[in-house]
């Protein structure tokens, strides 16, 4: 096997997935949770003209996810 090859092979070798930082993991359980986008997930948490806050809802499946309350978890929302 020449050179060239070689590094072709181990171009084209899939890499091992690299773990979620927690914050990462934080963002992916409360889309799943809520059935909402990342992108969503990541606006509420945005500080900001980007930052927005999810419906009643959603901030009360949260409440309950979290063992909280939605005024806790938001509380400028209300």
């Amino acid at each position: 096997m020449t050179l060239k090859e070689m590094y072709t092979k181990a171009k084209s070798a899939e890499r091992p997935k690299k773990p979620d930082t927690p914050a990462v993991a934080f963002i992916k359980e409360v889309a799943q949770v809520t059935k909402k986008s990342e992108i969503a997930v990541r606006r509420w948490l945005a500080d900001g003209n980007t930052s927005c806050v999810p419906d009643a809802l959603t901030q009360e499946v949260l409440a309950n996810h979290f063992k909280t309350t939605a005024s806790e978890l938001f509380p400028q929302s209300k």
